[in-house]
């Protein structure tokens, strides 16, 4: 009797666990696609275009020493604000 009890028990908090879990997998799905689709709307709004427009300049002289220049003063400038 008591053995049934525990089981009853663990087998309750096993389904309010899997419960919970396929509420988080499900809310995790819905930012995933939100995000996307604000990744897609920043992209295609002017914004972005300059940005992508300004990263692909930038790619294509990667190899002048300018360039390499500013890319580590800004990282590490990036990588310092991040850990303060």
């Amino acid at each position: 009797m008591l053995v049934q009890q525990l089981l009853k028990k663990q087998q309750l908090k096993l389904t309010v666990l899997t419960d919970q879990g396929q509420l988080q997998h499900e809310l995790l799905q819905v930012r995933k696609q939100q995000l996307a689709q604000s990744g897609r709307a920043f992209i295609g709004s002017t914004p972005g275009l300059i940005v992508s427009f300004s990263l692909g300049c930038l790619f294509q002289m990667r190899h002048n020493s300018t360039v390499k220049l500013l890319r580590s003063t800004f990282g590490l400038r990036w990588m310092t604000k991040l850990i303060v």
